[in-house]
C-alpha cells in the first residue's frame, strides 16, 4: 500500500488602491478609511449579507492595502474621507481568481482612486458714500495657492463658487473706479463646506477742506484779540497823559 499526501494551498491575493486630490493629481492623500467585505452571495452588490474582514492598511503616500485575500470577490468601500474631502460612498467590487493576483481598486479607471475637495462660495459685495459700486478691483488668494483678480459688477458684488475650503484673503486694489475713495484694508476669512462666505467692502470717498470766502468760523477769536489790542492802546495813552502831566 503506498499511500501519498497531497496538500492544496489556497489561492491567495490582494487588493490595493492609491487615493489622489481629483484638482492634483500628483498630490496623494491618506488619512482615510477603506472597509474590505466578502461578497457572500455573489451579487457583487454590498448588502446586508455580506461579510466585513476589516479595514484597508494605510501604508502612507496615498497608498492602502489589504493582503492574503483568498480567491473569490470583495467589495470595497470607503467610510472617512481625508480631511477636507468629499466621501465616496460607492461600493467597488475586486475578484481574484490566480495565485498571487494584485486587485487595482479606482474610482476613474486608470487614474486611481480620485477624491474631490469639499468646495464652497465667496461673495463680496461692495458699497460706497455715494453709492458707486461697479468697477472695483479686488485680489482674492488663499488655499492651494490660489490667486485670482475680480471686478465688481453693476450691483456692486461679485460671486466666486467652487472654492476649496479653507482661509482666504480678499484684498482691493486701486484701479480707476476707486480713485477718489479710500482703499479698504484687507479682510481674511474662512470659508466652510457648502456655504458661500460673504465679505462687505465700504468705501469712503475722499474729502478735502478747502476755506470759504468770508468764513466767520473764528469770528470770536478775531473779536477777543482786537479787543486786546483796544485795551492795550488805551493803557498806553492814559500813561502818555500822566507823564505829560507830571512833566507839566
Amino acid at each position: 500500500v503506498i499511500e501519498l499526501e497531497v496538500t492544496n494551498d489556497p489561492i491567495r491575493g490582494s487588493i490595493t488602491l492609491t487615493k489622489y486630490d481629483a484638482d492634483y493629481p500628483d498630490n496623494r492623500l491618506t488619512g482615510a478609511v477603506f472597509e474590505v467585505y466578502r461578497d457572500a452571495n455573489g451579487n457583487r452588490v454590498l448588502d446586508d449579507g455580506d461579510e466585513l474582514l476589516g479595514e484597508m492598511d494605510d501604508e502612507g503616500e496615498g497608498v492602502y492595502w489589504m493582503r492574503e485575500l483568498e480567491a473569490g470577490g470583495y467589495l470595497v468601500r470607503e467610510t472617512e474621507a481625508p480631511e477636507g474631502y468629499v466621501l465616496d460612498k460607492t461600493a467597488y467590487y475586486a475578484e481574484i481568481t490566480t495565485d498571487g493576483e494584485i486587485c487595482v481598486v479606482e474610482n476613474e479607471a486608470g487614474v486611481g482612486f480620485l477624491n474631490q475637495p469639499l468646495r464652497g462660495a465667496l461673495k463680496i459685495v461692495k458699497t460706497t458714500d455715494d453709492g458707486k459700486v461697479e468697477g472695483f478691483a479686488f485680489r482674492v488668494s488663499g488655499v492651494n495657492g490660489y490667486d485670482m483678480t475680480f471686478t465688481t459688477e453693476a450691483n456692486g458684488e461679485i460671486l466666486i463658487e467652487g472654492l476649496r475650503i479653507g482661509e482666504y484673503v480678499v484684498t482691493e486694489l486701486e484701479n480707476g473706479a476707486s480713485e477718489g475713495y479710500e482703499i479698504a484694508e484687507p479682510v481674511t476669512g474662512t470659508l466652510v463646506a457648502n456655504e458661500t462666505l460673504t465679505v462687505n467692502v465700504h468705501n469712503n470717498k475722499i474729502t478735502v477742506d478747502v476755506p470759504k470766502t468770508g468764513d466767520d468760523s473764528n469770528l470770536t477769536l478775531w473779536t477777543m484779540l482786537g479787543l486786546s489790542a483796544l485795551l492795550c492802546a488805551g493803557g498806553v495813552g492814559i500813561l502818555m497823559y500822566k507823564k505829560s502831566r507830571n512833566a507839566g
